[in-house]
């Protein structure tokens, strides 16, 4: 049988003898026609760009971890490795190395993608919002288990579901990353379907910020100082300043620091809701 070579990472992992491809963690060659997307990718978007990067990898450096499938009827289904598998298409590979897991349920492969995806932050904040959801519905994880199985802190999870609230328009604006998940949790706080959507469009057609936008769910996008008050107010210290603003740049909130001559004082960090708040601490506890 005609082998194709497969890159210096992997030459040695492959029985080169062997037929055998349902041979529980065997690495084998499968041709690529016959290999399918795993149908519970929770990942929408690949990037064409980065795919031909990682081709470029490949064809340099060989494949150093090979696509993990399992046997479907007359075909394959992949586990993980989606990327890789494009990646190998991309460079005209007629066969790929692969390792078939028996006994995957549908379920198995559910979390398995789901997780996988999560873990390697390649999804966008509304793939992982909704892979959260999906293993939490359909693997009925509780939000515990959840959160011990993809490292993520409970409030994280909970703030990411909240983005599925939003406008289906709004949502598909952040997968395709002309909006940030900062941005869309700033929408949150906008009171209406209509005016969410409107906004979302202002920030792609104005380049608003995040901090832009939550001044204006704030309705303080104006800030009309009275003459007295401005003028009574003392000068900030430039240091003091710049603090504040990097803080408000850290946590996306109003924050306001209070010092006494003594130089004692406080900082204040402005929240909208409990969610809000658990965001804010996983910042500072982190």
């Amino acid at each position: 049988m005609n082998r194709r070579a497969l890159g210096r990472g992997l030459t040695n992992l492959i029985p080169v003898d062997s037929e055998e491809k349902g041979s529980d963690g065997a690495v084998v060659l499968i041709d690529a026609s016959s290999v399918k997307p795993n149908p519970y990718q929770p990942r929408t978007e690949f990037d064409i760009e980065e795919i031909a990067s990682l081709a470029q990898s490949i064809e340099n450096q060989g494949l150093l971890q090979p696509i993990l499938l399992r046997k479907k009827q007359n075909f394959y289904e992949i586990i993980s490795g989606e990327r890789r598998f494009r990646a190998l298409k991309h460079l005209g590979r007629d066969q790929i190395p692969g390792i078939v897991k028996a006994n995957v349920s549908d379920k198995d492969m559910l979390e398995l993608a789901l997780v996988e995806n999560i873990q390697r932050s390649n999804l966008s904040d509304i793939e992982e919002a909704i892979a959260y959801n999906r293993l939490l519905v359909e693997c009925g994880l509780s939000h515990e288990e959840l959160s011990k199985r993809v490292g993520k802190s409970r409030s994280t999870i909970t703030n990411a579901l909240r983005l599925l609230k939003l406008p289906d328009e709004v949502q598909a604006a952040v997968r395709n990353r002309s909006i940030s998940g900062g941005h869309a949790r700033a929408l949150l706080a906008i009171a209406g379907e209509e005016k969410q959507k409107a906004l979302a469009l202002r920030i792609v057609e104005e380049g608003l910020s995040v901090r832009d936008v939550e001044k204006i769910a704030q309705g303080t996008k104006e800030k009309p100082t009275p003459k007295a008050a401005a003028q009574s107010r003392p000068p900030i210290d430039p240091d003091l300043a710049q603090t504040i603003e990097k803080l408000q740049y850290r946590f996306g909130n109003q924050v306001a620091i209070h010092q006494d001559v003594k130089g004692k004082g406080k900082i204040e960090i402005h929240f909208f809701t409990n969610e809000d708040l658990n965001r804010i601490l996983d910042l500072i506890l982190a």
